[in-house]
This record gives C-alpha cells, sequence and structure tokens, in this order.
C-alpha cells in the first residue's frame, strides 16, 4: 500500500491498485474490487471477482483507477499474488505493492516455474524458468533494498522446488551483498540460473533414499552424491555451456578444506558462485523441517556455518547473517540476546566439529 492510500480513513485493511497491476487483469477479474465512498466514509465493494467487465465497466474501473480511488482487500492478496505471479514482468515498474508483498509474489512465481523444470527439464520448460530469472533479477538489482524482503518468504517444508527457490534467494542475497556496487550493473542471470539448477540430478534419486527418516547408510550416501554427475549430464543434455552455471550445480558440495565431493576442490579453486551455492544450499537444507528433525533456527544454522570456518567462506557467511537479520525484528533481537547467543554458539561449535 502507498502512503497516499493508507492516509484515507478506512483503507488500512486495503491495498490500492494502480493502472501497471489493473491491465494485468484483462475483463476477469482475478480479485474482488473496492473503492472508497466519501459519503459513507468507508470502502464499499464495486465488482466481484470472477466477474467480466464490459467496456462501461472497465471505462469505470479506468477512472476510480486514475483517481486513486480503486482497492482489493488483504483477504484478496493470496489472489493478486497468485495473478501477478503468472505476470512477473510487471512488478518492474510497479510502485504501489509493498516490498515484503512482492517478495511474497516472487515466491510463487519462481516455484510454479521451477516445479514444472523440474518435472519435465526440457529446453522449452528452461526457456520459461530463465525469463522469470530474468525478471526477478532485474528486480533485486534495481533497488538494494528488495532483497533483504526475501528471508521472510522462505518456506521451512522438506520439498525439493522450494529447497530450490530459499537457495535462490538466499544465495542472491549473499551474493549481492558481496559485489553489489551503485551504478556498476552485473549480469545475475548465471548465477540464479546456477541456484535453481543446483539440484537438478535429485530428481533422479529414489524417494526412498531422499525421504529416508533415518540415517543414511553409506551405500545410499554414495547413491546420494552421485545426483552431482547426474545433474551434468542434465546440463549437457540441455547443452547449458555457461561457466558460472555449472560451478554451481558441480561445485556446491566441494569446500574450503579440499573435504568436499566430487573432485576434492580447495580454496581459489572453487568459485565465488560454487561457495555462495555451497553456503546457501547448507542453510536452506538446515531450517527446512525433516521427517526426524524440526527445521533449525535461522540463526542457530548460520553460527554452525560460521564456526566450520574450515568448509565455509567466513565472508559468505557473515553476509548470510546480515540478510537473515534484515528487515526481521525477531532474529535481530535473538542476536542481540548475549544469554541466549552464548546458548546458540556452544550448540554451534559441538554440531560444526561432528
Amino acid at each position: 500500500m502507498t502512503d497516499d492510500a493508507s492516509q484515507i480513513p478506512g483503507t488500512e485493511e486495503f491495498l490500492q491498485i494502480s493502472f501497471n497491476i489493473l491491465n494485468t487483469f484483462g475483463n476477469k477479474l482475478p480479485v474482488s474490487l473496492c473503492i472508497y465512498d466519501d459519503e459513507f466514509e468507508r470502502v464499499i465493494p464495486l465488482f466481484d471477482k470472477g466477474i467480466r467487465l464490459s467496456d462501461k465497466k472497465q471505462e469505470q474501473v479506468n477512472d476510480y483507477c486514475t483517481d486513486g480511488n480503486l482497492f482489493i482487500s488483504k483477504e484478496d492478496y493470496a489472489s493478486l499474488a497468485g495473478h501477478i505471479s503468472k505476470n512477473l514482468g510487471a512488478l518492474l515498474t510497479e510502485h504501489y505493492l509493498n516490498e515484503a508483498v512482492a517478495a511474497e509474489i516472487f515466491y510463487d512465481g519462481v516455484l510454479e516455474k521451477v516445479r514444472t523444470f523440474y518435472s519435465n527439464p526440457i529446453g522449452e520448460t528452461l526457456e520459461d524458468l530463465g525469463t522469470v530469472l530474468a525478471i526477478f533479477c532485474e528486480y533485486v538489482w534495481v533497488d538494494p533494498n528488495r532483497w533483504t524482503y526475501f528471508f521472510n518468504t522462505l518456506k521451512r517444508e522438506n520439498n525439493l522446488c522450494c529447497h530450490v527457490v530459499n537457495t535462490l534467494f538466499v544465495g542472491t542475497a549473499i551474493y549481492l551483498k558481496i559485489l553489489y556496487k551503485p551504478g556498476e550493473k552485473m549480469d545475475l542471470k548465471p548465477l540464479a540460473m546456477g541456484l535453481v539448477l543446483h539440484d537438478l540430478g535429485m530428481t533422479q534419486i529414489p524417494a526412498t533414499i531422499t525421504e529416508k527418516s533415518s540415517k543414511l547408510l553409506y551405500k545410499e550416501r554414495m547413491r546420494m552424491q552421485e545426483h552431482v554427475d547426474i545433474s551434468e549430464k542434465m546440463l549437457n543434455r540441455l547443452e547449458i555451456r555457461d561457466e558460472k552455471i555449472k560451478s554451481c550445480v558441480l561445485d556446491h558440495h566441494e569446500r574450503i578444506d579440499g573435504h568436499g565431493y566430487p573432485k576434492g576442490r580447495r580454496g581459489d579453486a572453487i568459485s565465488l558462485e560454487a561457495r555462495v551455492c555451497g553456503i546457501s544450499d547448507a542453510f536452506c537444507g538446515m531450517i527446512a523441517d525433516r521427517s526426524h528433525r524440526p527445521g533449525l533456527n535461522p540463526i542457530l544454522a548460520a553460527i554452525i556455518l560460521t564456526e566450520s570456518k574450515s568448509k565455509y567462506d567466513p565472508s559468505l557467511t557473515s553476509s548470510l547473517i546480515s540478510f537473515i537479520i534484515a528487515n526481521n525484528p525477531d532474529m535481530k533481537a535473538l542476536l542481540q540476546d548475549k544469554a541466549k547467543m552464548q546458548q546458540l554458539r556452544t550448540i554451534a561449535i559441538q554440531k560444526a566439529a561432528q
């Protein structure tokens, strides 16, 4: 909601709609529309969700929009998010939606394309995925404050596609925290694509292994690690040759001390993109709920990675913590609680040593 809209009495529970968003609706409304009535001094219904607008009704809606007097209720946020997630390009020039709402919409929109591609990884679905990632990259680059809102959209469910989108949001934020310079445009799409494709090979690992609630046997761990080799073959089939993308996919399980897999690379032999992907992948895996354990507190997960200095780049784990606490008062308060933080550090040191 814009500041102007929030100053109108009775509109606090409503979101003002701009022409930018209105133009994506077509003649069949995906949400119910409301207006502010001066006589009654409250917001009243205008047209219900699902109706088709005649030319006369469309003109009426346009007039209200021009006057800044067109709203939807918070009850319709989910419907609006579902609609805009299929029209994400509209968000690039949108000034009415607040950043938190826009972040939720981006999550839904990207998740839909990821699910489609992961279920059918062919050139056509890859192209659609690339389009939505290009919009996402442009959106976060335009305003350096935008990526800080994505933390609160992360899902905790143990689902491959949700994990992939979580990794995209976390990894992009870490990367931008390190490299962003005002006025210097950089191409974020290879990194974004690498973050999204990093676990593509997991689609070919049996569910009996990926969803197992108890500790994996040695043979099962080796089978799980094969997802990297499978991903490489899938990249080749899709003719993906970008080195940054390949680095994320092939090296996100490599560690600075050389104790990762599959090649045992160490130090600077692991690209920045792969190190970002590795930290993001590990973090998102740790905060996700599993059948045998609930997800970890994000601050605890970040501290575990921070204490694992031989495995993860300290500058990147520091950026991860900055991402977690930005626009998140609860996480920031936890970080300032010295007693609680000492407890978490003790736990983290123990887990990092395992």
